[in-house]
């Protein structure tokens, strides 16, 4: 081959490989854009493993960001956790806030949540609040879930026991710390559940071995902390609203002063946004 053929023959693969290289970044962008919504459909169950002796032994499963709404949207998604979570046989079942998206939600709670042969145990959320918890506390009740707002439960397992304290919504509620801590011994191990993660910043976190909390569907869209800045310092938006530290901290588990707080990001599918490489999903919380 002469030199000219062989530099013709280079030439056209050049080519080749700079059309190979336009069509990698024009789709792959776009491949990545949809995989992440296409990921963020697909429920999943997370396991927790917390060392106590005092809890040990003890299993929970917990849910946050249900919101139903009307014609039953959400209701078969809240349902399919339901039965993930009693698979795995806890001792009880804590629902997070904001159970309902609008009026129209509170009409599907009796048939999401029946049929359970295990203890729920709920607290409020902003959107409970705000669509009337006075109609969502009695579907609730009808359904056999305790609403706890301010008040607490003792659940026991052989010798050992546990209390479960609900704090009202800090946002849209009417917290009372020394209501809900009220009737709850200094040597039982104590799990608090907030719609709002910002409970971990008041003086009673202390009190709690392990925080559970919802509110912030781990982000909405993945993303790290300095680009979540960056959007609201240009635009003033906040994807993750009135929580000082689900914002910074929207998903996972973390300890401030000795004391454990999940933030789970939610079984919802759809809020507002689409999720964006955030799966929505059910918590186990093994206690050994």
């Amino acid at each position: 081959m002469t030199a000219f053929g062989l530099w013709k023959r280079e030439a056209k693969f050049g080519k080749r490989v700079i059309v190979v290289a336009k069509l990698l970044i024009t789709i792959l962008p776009i491949a990545i854009l949809l995989f992440g919504f296409i990921y963020g459909c697909f429920t999943r169950v997370r396991t927790i493993k917390i060392r106590s002796y005092k809890a040990g032994g003890f299993r929970i499963a917990a849910m946050s960001d249900l919101h139903m709404t009307l014609g039953g949207i959400g209701s078969s998604q809240v349902k399919t956790c339901l039965k993930m979570a009693e698979r795995h046989k806890p001792d009880a079942i804590l629902l997070l806030g904001d159970i309902v998206g609008g009026k129209g939600g509170i009409s599907g709670i009796k048939s999401a949540l029946s049929g359970i042969n295990l203890p729920i145990y709920a607290v409020p959320g902003n959107h409970d609040h705000w669509t009337g918890i006075a109609a969502v506390s009695k579907a609730l009740k009808d359904a056999g879930v305790k609403l706890l707002v301010n008040d607490s439960v003792i659940l026991e397992k052989g010798d050992k026991k546990i209390a479960i304290v609900g704090i009202d919504d800090l946002w849209s509620g009417k917290p009372d710390w020394d209501k809900a801590f009220a009737n709850i011994p200094n040597d039982i191990p104590v799990i608090l559940l907030s719609h709002n993660p910002d409970a971990i910043l008041h003086p009673y976190h202390n009190r709690a071995l392990l925080i559970l909390s919802g509110h912030t569907h781990g982000g909405f869209w993945w993303m790290p902390f300095k680009v979540r800045q960056i959007i609201w310092r240009i635009t003033g938006v906040k994807f993750i609203p009135k929580t000082e530290f689900g914002w910074r901290f929207p998903y996972g588990l973390r300890e401030v002063d000795n004391t454990l707080i999940y933030i789970t990001s939610g079984v919802t599918k759809w809020h507002v946004v689409p999720r964006w490489f955030t799966r929505p999903e059910v918590v186990i919380i093994e206690f050994f």
